[in-house]
């Protein structure tokens, strides 16, 4: 069960702290928990679950497998990735999550819907989540409602692009490229 709890804590860091002490303790299970002493991380099978309620932020995160290395900093989640909170829904095949910078990469059909304005396709991202700030890339496909703002100088031009920069925040695109030099995004081995 301490090994629960320290995973539980490491998932709610890389999802929901916001540098606040006394959040609620996440729900966790998983099919199979261990701790793998030659590598030093805790390891997720199966049907992972974490339900995260940090100061009135609820999140699920839920995936096939996920490692964690509490003393990296950092978490590899793989199959069926999926971050529901309240009408946002982000899911991915894989993902690399690195508290220390507060990014998240993911790759592998991204689909990211927010049930208010806009619903988003893409090959990879990459979510900051301090600022915020989810850059779609690749084969990206937007469908928009007329409630999501855009930026100054922004406009829709169809559905397809190679790049989005969305904040999720303010509901808000700020940007919309047709062509873009997307940065190659590979999930790292585990360390």
């Amino acid at each position: 069960m301490k090994a629960l709890k320290v995973i539980g804590l490491a998932l709610l860091m890389m999802f929901v702290v916001q540098g606040r002490t006394s959040a609620e303790m996440p729900d966790i299970s998983a099919g199979e928990t261990y701790f793998d002493i030659f590598r030093g991380v805790y390891v997720l099978k199966g049907n992972v679950h974490v339900a995260a309620n940090n100061h009135g932020f609820k999140a699920i995160v839920t995936a096939d497998e996920a490692i964690v290395s509490v003393v990296k900093q950092k978490c590899w989640a793989t199959g069926n990735v999926k971050l529901t909170q309240d009408d946002i829904t982000f899911s991915c095949e894989r993902a690399y999550l690195q508290w220390q910078t507060k990014t998240a990469e993911v790759t592998g059909e991204v689909v990211f819907e927010n049930k208010k304005s806009v619903a988003i396709t893409s090959d990879t991202a990459i979510f900051n989540w301090k600022e915020k700030i989810v850059d779609f890339y690749g084969k990206v496909n937007l469908k928009a409602d007329k409630k999501v703002k855009l930026a100054d100088g922004v406009t829709l031009d169809g559905e397809e692009y190679q790049h989005i920069k969305y904040n999720v925040v303010e509901d808000k695109i700020l940007a919309l490229d047709k062509t873009f030099d997307a940065p190659e995004i590979v999930i790292p081995e585990v360390q």
